[in-house]
């Protein structure tokens, strides 16, 4: 899809970060954006930014009603949807036996039932309109197990897995599906995580990450490649395509240096079994 002119785009979780970075970026090269985030009055400035080819819709993506009829409204408006990127993302973590069974179903509304409702609202129409595309947004954390993010792992672990199954069985339909998995980016979900992590593991993550995270506009230019180009999985690993690769190459010798750091980190910030 090297021509975006015109081409109708629905974007979740538009109002900040990823969203709003890729927002800006396809209405650059002349797209009709749907702009779709629970935070209503974080999409305004957007909105303006954007300018006139674009909609707001105000919706929580984990209810799948509530995906339906913004699935209705887009169609009504504008007949079909070339483009649907599911990015609205949340994050969860801490020590496994302290995360409550509200922050897992949380995490897992979000991550990936955000994805399901998505597919599960647009694709039909998809497929009868003769074609598409779809960006999901996972993680590097969906490639890497990582200590005390296991929901968050879990939940993109998830969309890697259903992006790939759909690219497979979608292609008959010619509809393209890509997955993004970024490294660190610099965006807010971190600063709005629930996070209770031991010591000063959370300020000190939040501060690594304010140093070597990645600009959401970068993120924005990947995807707009990948649709362009059609590439089925993007890496915009950083930091952490050292541990992606460890893993590719043996998991059991990631996991054995994971458990060694982690367990000597535990150690000196006091922490005992």
């Amino acid at each position: 899809m090297k021509n975006l002119e015109n081409k109708v785009v629905v974007l979740t979780g538009a109002a900040s970060g990823i969203g709003r970075a890729t927002a800006l970026a396809f209405a650059k090269q002349g797209a009709r954006l749907h702009l779709v985030d629970i935070d209503g009055p974080g999409l305004e400035p957007v909105l303006a930014e954007v300018g006139s080819t674009a909609t707001a819709h105000v919706v929580d993506c984990s209810q799948s009603d509530a995906m339906l009829r913004l699935a209705a409204d887009v169609y009504d408006e504008d007949g079909r949807t070339d483009v649907l990127i599911n990015n609205a993302g949340v994050c969860c973590g801490g020590p496994v036996e302290k995360i409550s069974l509200e922050d897992w179903r949380w995490i897992t509304a979000v991550n990936y039932w955000g994805v399901v409702n998505g597919v599960h609202a647009f694709v039909p129409r998809m497929i009868e309109q003769g074609g598409g595309h779809i960006v999901n947004t996972a993680s590097m954390a969906g490639l890497v197990g990582l200590p005390y993010v296991a929901p968050y792992c879990a939940t993109k672990f998830a969309v890697v897995g259903l992006s790939e199954a759909l690219s497979v069985e979608l292609a008959f339909h010619d509809i393209h599906v890509t997955v993004i998995c970024p490294g660190a980016v610099r965006t807010g979900v971190m600063q709005n995580a629930r996070l209770a992590l031991p010591g000063e593991w959370r300020d000190r993550l939040i501060s690594g990450l304010d140093k070597r995270a990645a600009d959401p506009d970068k993120i924005a230019r990947k995807i707009l490649n990948a649709v362009k180009r059609r590439r089925s999985f993007v890496i915009i690993g950083g930091e952490m395509r050292p541990l992606w690769m460890l893993r590719s190459l043996s998991v059991g010798l990631y996991q054995s240096v994971a458990r060694y750091f982690t367990t000597r980190a535990l150690r000196k910030s006091g922490q005992r079994p």
